[in-house]
């Protein structure tokens, strides 16, 4: 959870983050199509300072939890609901 104020973005409540290489293991997927989805639908991403990129844990869950037996999830959905949850000043709606 984040807030802004006077332009600055304060996170709340510490979010964990994980590799962009592990969240694209657990999903099951390349970290190509993870960032595929960056262009697409503005999966959350931070950039580590040494250049790396990261995702929320949060996320990922998120999106683990959205698929059912035989049946992905909504990723556009589940991210949008996510910044939504999670960043609400700053919730895009996904493409």
């Amino acid at each position: 959870m984040a807030e802004i104020e006077d332009g600055e973005v304060r996170v709340l409540r510490p979010e964990r983050l994980v590799s962009w290489s592990r969240a694209a293991a657990v999903l099951g997927r390349d970290p190509k199509t993870l960032s595929n989805w960056c262009d697409e639908i503005d999966v959350p991403v931070v950039r580590t300072p040494g250049g790396h990129l990261s995702t929320y844990v949060s996320w990922v869950n998120d999106v683990l939890m959205s698929a059912r037996p035989g049946q992905a999830g909504d990723i556009a959905e589940v991210t949008s609901r996510w910044w939504t949850a999670h960043f609400p000043q700053l919730a895009r709606e996904a493409a």
